[in-house]
């Protein structure tokens, strides 16, 4: 049996674990800051920290689920955001040889400009903020130092138990009758974080190495997006009132569309791509 260490247990990387736990995968999952016995102590900017943690667990896949991704944050602070979502990730692919073990790299649909969209694999990338910037060279160097490796480019949405991310804002908003802005120039083809996970978990078990873009088959504008939980929560979508990226002052600027061809995948996929009107059905 595969040994997993997933890495870093925010919102994708704790679904990750439940998903590799519910199939009863040998998993284990760290957290830098975390001192609970559940968790594998790792600091991914420290080489000794990462090779102790390797030493310990030896595993055969590592998915790297950690990274800074507050945008705006990481615009001001451009040494953190390439600290965390760069550096570490070289210092991971430098190892992973010596280890043994396939690395699964988790990128982003940020990474290209968002002129045109649907952009397959081997698309020319073109990062417009120092957050996007950062997870391409975490690519650059995981397709440098790993001979066996997987960069899975996605963006997500789901429930988050801490009440963060997109979803929980949305929904949050609507519960409370605040009102939201949703922009219609902001497109993309999110998937739902536990889909997900079945996913990415299908795909590292497999063969199959180099980048593939993880999507959903359907788009949407980040209004439309709004809309639709609105409509099927039964909130009030009078509160949602559409916009443009362009109205708003932002310390980092926002690719337009991002959504990702997923051809390449749904051609070795057996795992099905959940819906957003399927997931909303089963969500309350």
């Amino acid at each position: 049996m595969s040994r997993i260490l997933i890495i870093g247990n925010g919102f994708l990387g704790s679904h990750l674990f439940h998903e590799a736990k519910i199939n009863q995968f040998d998993v284990f999952v760290t957290y830098c800051h975390s001192k609970s016995e559940k968790f594998i102590p790792l600091d991914i900017t420290n080489e000794k920290s990462i090779i102790d943690c390797f030493e310990t667990i030896k595993p055969n896949i590592v998915i790297n689920c950690a990274a800074n991704t507050d945008i705006d944050f990481l615009e001001k602070n451009p040494d953190i955001a390439y600290a965390i979502n760069a550096n570490a990730v070289k210092n991971i692919a430098k190892i992973s040889n010596d280890y043994d073990f396939k690395l699964i790299q988790i990128s982003t649909d940020s990474v290209f400009d968002g002129k045109r969209g649907m952009y397959v694999e081997t698309d020319s990338t073109n990062p417009i903020n120092i957050y996007a910037q950062s997870k391409l060279y975490g690519e650059e160097f995981v397709k440098k130092y790993s001979k066996n490796y997987l960069i899975l480019r996605t963006n997500f949405y789901g429930y988050n138990n801490e009440g963060k991310h997109f979803f929980n804002w949305i929904l949050s908003n609507l519960k409370n009758n605040k009102p939201i802005i949703g922009f219609d120039d902001i497109i993309f083809n999110p998937l739902e974080v536990s889909n997900l996970s079945k996913i990415i978990l299908e795909i590292s078990l497999s063969r199959h190495v180099g980048i593939f873009h993880l999507s959903s088959n359907e788009f949407f504008s980040k209004y439309q997006f709004a809309l639709k939980i609105a409509e099927h929560l039964g909130k009030n979508k009078d509160l949602i009132k559409k916009a443009s990226i362009e109205d708003i002052d932002l310390p980092a600027k926002r690719p337009k569309n991002t959504t990702l061809n997923n051809e390449k995948l749904k051609r070795i996929l057996y795992t099905p791509i959940t819906t957003l009107d399927d997931w909303l059905k089963n969500y309350q």
